[in-house]
């Protein structure tokens, strides 16, 4: 099944990877998903595409010919040596858009050397966005890799009635405003000429710092 770029393989089916897997395939995303757990595998045979393997035996790894697979996702968070083992042997087989989910700091940064391109720490992340929205600061809360961040919010007042560029946004705090939406409206990409009302939302972008200066104005 794994023959284009768009193929990727899902190692664990705890409730990470299920999601994960369960997501590619409803976005219609060519996924096999693995564990070497029979409940789990069984649990999710009929919804997703599923193997029962262990992606720490090389032989097992090479059986399913995971070196075809464009891109991988381990999602094994009960032990952090069958991940970086399963890990390395994914890269080994071949794989080199892989992604790993990561339970310390250390773990990470065991992932990150041996050649994992993106780490992800599930809670740590979640729990981030989670701490944000409850702060009630934000309507919504992306981090991204690097120092950049996305949020929605409703209009600071100090911009209310002006337009992006009259506002100077950018300019004077540091932030782009990436969209504006307006109650009951389509959302519009954030030109200069949109001008910004009371109830509206807007997707902003930049450093945490520039965006806490544009909120308190």
């Amino acid at each position: 099944m794994a023959d284009n770029n768009r193929s990727v393989l899902v190692v664990g089916l705890g409730r990470f990877g299920s999601s994960v897997a369960s997501t590619l395939d409803e976005l219609g995303q060519d996924v096999l998903a693995v564990d070497k757990d029979p409940e789990l595998v069984n649990r999710w045979s009929s919804t997703i595409p599923t193997v029962q393997a262990d992606m720490t035996d090389v032989l097992a790894v090479e059986q399913i010919d995971a070196g075809t697979f464009g891109t991988a996702v381990v999602a094994i968070g009960d032990s952090v040596e069958a991940s970086v083992i399963a890990t390395g042997n994914l890269l080994d087989a071949g794989i080199t858009d892989l992604w790993a989910k990561s339970v310390s700091k250390e773990h990470a940064r065991i992932l990150q050397r041996i050649g994992a391109r993106h780490v992800i720490n599930a809670e740590m992340d979640a729990g981030k966005r989670v701490g944000h929205l409850v702060s009630g600061d934000y309507l919504d809360y992306i981090e991204l890799e690097g120092p950049h961040t996305v949020v929605k919010i409703h209009t600071p007042a100090q911009v209310v009635g002006y337009s992006v560029g009259d506002a100077r946004i950018h300019s004077r705090y540091g932030v782009t405003v990436v969209a504006v939406q307006s109650p009951g409206q389509e959302l519009q990409y954030g030109s200069k000429d949109i001008v910004m009302h009371r109830n509206d939302e807007l997707v902003i972008m930049g450093k945490q710092d520039q965006i806490d200066h544009f909120m308190r104005g």
